[in-house]
Parts: structure tokens; C-alpha cells; sequence
């Protein structure tokens, strides 16, 4: 007599978990906590695996493999706190997660339920990649896109030219949400970044758990448009806690310790890009195909432009509302008249070429590249960064600088 009870408990406690998601608890028969097991953890698979077990009416299932989670890993707060509802279910009807306890632990925990099914209910194709993804430097391994939406960090590795995606863990994000513009907004940026060093842990307070790895904000496009702030890490979980609630840094990207090292593993100082976006607009890798060559050829052209020290045309290629450090299209076009009338040739060579449409913005990409430039009476290489803006049929660049 007791298990119709506690199925429709169980029940209760899996809708609760499953609402504000985009997929009814009725879409939850259909897939499997085991797929794709080599891109999530462990924990994570025994979780959802245990959910997933409810919705099935495989009850003692789902009690045994949430016991023996939070055995393996007792400081997994919301694995204890499902474990503990699946108890009370033996002897009282569930409310929801929590047993309907309104405070703010318990919504933390819930929205951390939350995300971490939708990942298995709405994981994009295996083939799929990031829009924002046209090109990766070739000796460039790795990239992180950060999904502020899905509260999901992806890890891709450049593999014989194609993007493929190995691993990807729930992440916690900055209190107030994303697309930070003040200093002490709380707020986690959207945008493209670099890794630009690595804190070991034990260098740091026990907040940042396995270490960190701070990102380069407020990169040239946020100085740009007066965003401010600084000390935005890709960081670890403090040792009495496996995970935190979503929204709950002030502005810093977490991840279990375990998934930290997975991570840092794979990531190199100073190449590897970081995106982070509302929600990463997944496609078919032949869609990016067309972009990425569309670009590099506009590219090109402006390169050889360049190089033909045909003024008028290389000077096309630039917005009216251009900037670089120091000057405005006017003063831009004064200073490249006055250098090339003085060459008696330029050439111009691009490496490392890492190309990727902006998140957040309407028609942008960021290409950037290491330069050669070499001319009878000056060379120079330099890191250089482009943001190209879509106006009608063309691209133009809009903003420019050199490292």
C-alpha cells in the first residue's frame, strides 16, 4: 500500500525539480544519464541518474544510487538534501525538493537540480558546435565557452582542424547574472577572453579550492564602452563544499574541485580563449564552415589591400567610427597616408589566426592574429586584435590594437 504513496511523492519531487526547465516531465523518458559519459563526472551522472530512476518509478534504484553518492562524496549538498527528501518519502508525502522548505539554501539547491538535468534533457548534438566558434589559432589546443544560461562550461579541443567538445561541468556564475559593467555588480561578463595565468590553490584562500584561472577582464572592447571591474577567475570550491548554488559568486566562474583539475589539465597560459555567452547558439560544424571562409576572405583582402599601399582601398576597410588607441578614423587615415606615401613596399604575413563571432553583440566578430610586418625601412610582429562589424554586405573593422 505504501508504494503508490510514495511513487506519487517521488513524483512531486521530480516535477519540482523539472519546472522552469524547457522540458516537460514527460520529455524525461526518453534519455539516458549514461550517454556521453566521458564529457561529465561521475557524481553528476549518479545524480541525475537517481532523478531520472523516479520518473521511471524505479524507486529503490533511485535510493540506492543517491546513498551511495553521498557516501562517495558527502559534501555534495544537494545530493544529501535529495537523499534526505527520498527517506522522508518512505513515511510522509513530498511537497518538493526540500519537503517545500522555502528557504534560500533550498532554492539554490533546487535551481542547482535544475540546471544540471537540463543538461541531459537538453544536451546539444554530439556534432554540434558553438556559432561563436570560426577559427582557433593552430597551436591553440583548447577552448572554454561558458553558457551563463545553461550554467554550463564547455571544453573544446582543435583536433586535425575540427572542434570537438570532450568535456563540459555545471558551473556557478556571479550573483547578479551575466553581462557585467560595473565594478561590484556582481556580475559574471559576456564576451571572448584569454587565460592569462594560473593560481595555484595553495597560494590562495581556502574560497578558491584547487586554484584559479584568471581571465583577461576587462579585455579592449570592454574598455571600449566603460565597463569596469577586474579579478574575473575561472576558480575551484572552497573544501567543505562540492558545488555551489548557480548564482552565487560575485562575478567569478566555479567548479567542483574535481572538475577544476580536469580542466586545468587542458588549458594553456595565455592561448586559451575563453567565450562566455547568455547561451551558446549551437550548429552544424558545416555552418561555421561558411562563416570562417566567408571572413578570412574579407581577411585577405584587407591584407593585400595593405600591402598594395593603395591607400583609399585598405582605408575601406575601416568604419567611420573607427577607433584605436590614441585616435579616430580622421586621425587614422591622416597617420596611414603619411606611412605609406614613405614605403617603397609592405608586406604584411598573419599567424596564428583565431576568429570568433562576439557574444552579446549584433553582428561583430574578433579576429585576432600575431603580425609580421616587414617594409624598406621598418619591421615589427605584434599581437594584434580586430573587432569587424557587419554594415550591410560588408564587414569593417571598428576597433583595433596591437600588444
Amino acid at each position: 500500500m505504501m508504494r503508490p504513496r510514495r511513487s506519487l511523492a517521488f513524483g512531486v519531487l521530480l516535477t519540482g525539480v523539472l519546472a522552469a526547465t524547457a522540458v516537460p516531465v514527460a520529455g524525461a523518458a526518453g534519455f539516458s544519464p549514461t550517454a556521453d559519459h566521458n564529457a561529465t563526472t561521475l557524481e553528476e551522472r549518479r545524480l541525475v541518474q537517481s532523478l531520472f530512476d523516479l520518473r521511471q518509478g524505479r524507486l529503490d534504484d533511485a535510493l540506492r544510487n543517491v546513498a551511495h553518492l553521498v557516501r562517495q562524496q558527502p559534501d555534495f549538498r544537494l545530493a544529501q538534501l535529495v537523499y534526505a527528501d527520498l527517506l522522508s518519502a518512505y513515511t510522509a508525502p513530498l511537497v518538493g525538493l526540500g519537503n517545500g522548505s522555502p528557504s534560500e539554501a533550498v532554492e539554490g539547491h533546487l535551481q542547482e537540480a535544475r540546471a544540471r538535468l537540463s543538461r541531459y534533457l537538453e544536451a546539444p548534438a554530439p556534432r554540434a558546435v558553438p556559432k561563436q566558434l570560426l577559427k582557433m589559432p593552430p597551436g591553440t589546443r583548447a577552448a572554454i565557452f561558458i553558457d551563463l544560461a545553461g550554467y554550463r562550461l564547455y571544453l573544446f579541443e582543435q583536433r586535425d582542424g575540427r572542434f570537438v567538445r570532450t568535456k563540459d561541468f555545471y558551473v556557478s556564475i556571479g550573483k547578479g547574472g551575466g553581462e557585467k559593467r560595473l565594478e561590484g555588480d556582481q556580475k559574471t561578463p559576456v564576451g571572448v577572453y584569454l587565460v592569462d595565468s594560473y593560481l595555484p590553490g595553495e597560494r590562495l584562500p581556502d574560497l578558491y579550492g584547487e586554484g584559479a584561472l584568471p581571465i583577461n577582464y576587462p579585455n579592449a572592447w570592454d574598455r571600449l564602452h566603460g565597463r569596469t571591474g577586474s579579478g574575473i577567475w575561472i576558480h575551484g570550491t572552497e573544501s567543505t563544499n562540492y558545488s555551489r548554488p548557480p548564482l552565487s559568486s560575485q562575478g567569478c566562474v566555479t567548479l567542483s574541485n574535481e572538475d577544476f583539475r580536469v580542466l586545468r589539465e587542458r588549458v594553456e597560459v595565455s592561448k586559451t580563449p575563453v567565450i562566455v555567452a547568455d547561451r551558446i547558439e549551437w550548429v552544424d560544424p558545416a555552418v561555421v564552415r561558411v562563416a570562417r571562409d566567408s571572413l578570412e576572405a574579407t581577411i585577405e583582402t584587407w591584407r593585400t589591400d595593405w600591402e598594395s599601399r593603395n591607400t583609399d582601398l585598405y582605408l575601406s576597410h575601416y568604419a567611420s567610427d573607427f577607433r584605436t588607441p590614441g585616435m579616430n578614423f580622421d586621425a587614422f587615415a591622416r597617420h596611414k597616408r603619411i606611412v605609406n606615401a614613405s614605403k617603397k613596399y609592405i608586406r604584411v604575413g598573419l599567424d596564428e589566426v583565431g576568429i570568433y563571432q562576439y557574444p552579446g553583440e549584433s553582428n561583430l566578430v574578433l579576429v585576432d592574429f600575431q603580425q609580421r610586418y616587414e617594409s624598406d625601412n621598418f619591421n615589427a610582429s605584434r599581437r594584434k586584435h580586430q573587432y569587424w562589424r557587419r554594415e550591410g554586405e560588408r564587414w569593417r573593422i571598428v576597433y583595433e590594437d596591437g600588444i
